[in-house]
């Protein structure tokens, strides 16, 4: 039977655009689920067409750090002397295959370096200068850090200054001033039941330059084994990588029993008790999806698989089972 005869019903996909708090009247966000939404189609489509859940990721986040909508690539969040710093990770489910690539602000797609720095490199994690030295060596697309700033991160730096504060993304004003939110990320399961994930962020507002948090970091905020789960996730940087929060839900799962759900919830727990707050996607080795935050929102979008549609949600109105 080949790749397009495969049962449908055997594929999922997940995607966000970011954990946070947003204001009561902030309004339906149509502009960033339509976002999602198409994004996520787009995925949906490789993965039925054949494609494998390394590339339907691959495409999702691309797509993302395009979208000046979230944080990541063009409208990342700035540092605090007012310049881009890109961490991306890809995980493969398959072999633990996994590249990632911190603190870049030359590179067209930094998702697509950290694909590279996994398929055309002996290493794992590249950052700054020896991370865009490679990215120059295998012809990727190179621009000027200016290419990914929009008026809109310049404005929320300024506001960081003024009130001494470090934020991300999707940060309601009248919240706590130090909230940590932003990053996008995308988790797939292809006809064959290989598992993938992908991780892209900005970092922080106003973050002291050379920041790493947990998106680039295998384990904690990207993570991904066919016998267990695939996970991205969004929220306080260090404080997902203190819960080692990706090798924590895998290691409930595969040595506790415990379901992803289950697996998710404590990990969270820990991520809330260690000070931080977000949330992940995560797809288990069945097909199972689990999209859960302790924030007040979750920019996100998933398919189940078969004749489904893809659905998208922000609150806590819809969830997936």
């Amino acid at each position: 039977m080949s790749d397009r005869d495969a049962p449908s019903d055997r594929l999922r996909f997940a995607l966000h655009g970011g954990a946070g708090e947003l204001p009561d009247d902030a309004g339906p966000q149509t502009e960033q689920r339509a976002a999602l939404d198409a994004i996520a189609r787009a995925a949906v489509a490789l993965l039925r067409a054949g494609g494998s859940a390394l590339d339907a990721v691959t495409l999702a986040v691309e797509q993302l750090e395009q979208c000046p909508l979230f944080n990541a690539g063009i409208g990342a969040v700035l540092n605090r002397d007012g310049q881009p710093e890109l961490d991306a990770a890809i995980a493969r489910g398959e072999d633990r295959g996994t590249g990632a690539v911190a603190g870049v602000s030359r590179v067209a797609s930094p998702i697509r370096l950290a694909r590279a720095v996994m398929e055309q490199s002996p290493h794992v994690l590249l950052a700054a200068d020896g991370a865009e030295q490679l990215a120059r060596e295998l012809g990727l697309p190179m621009v000027a850090p200016e290419s990914f700033v929009i008026p809109l991160r310049q404005a929320q730096l300024a506001a960081a200054r003024r009130s001494g504060s470090i934020a991300l993304d999707h940060v309601d004003d009248r919240a706590a001033p130090d909230a940590a939110f932003g990053t996008v990320g995308a988790v797939a399961r292809d006809r064959h039941g290989h598992l993938a994930a992908a991780t892209s962020t900005g970092g922080l507002t106003n973050k002291r330059p050379g920041r790493i948090g947990d998106t680039a970091l295998f384990g904690a905020g990207t993570f991904a084994d066919d016998g267990s789960c695939a996970i991205s996730c969004t929220g306080t940087g260090e404080s997902f990588i203190r819960a080692a929060f990706g090798q924590a839900v895998h290691g409930r799962m595969v040595w506790g029993g415990l379901s992803l759900e289950a697996a998710c919830a404590a990990a969270l727990d820990d991520v809330r008790r260690l000070g931080g707050v977000g949330g992940c996607i995560a797809i288990d080795r069945d097909g199972r999806l689990c999209l859960p935050f302790n924030a007040g929102v979750l920019f996100r979008a998933w398919w189940t698989g078969g004749e489904t549609a893809v659905q998208t949600a922000v609150w806590r109105d819809r969830s997936a089972a």
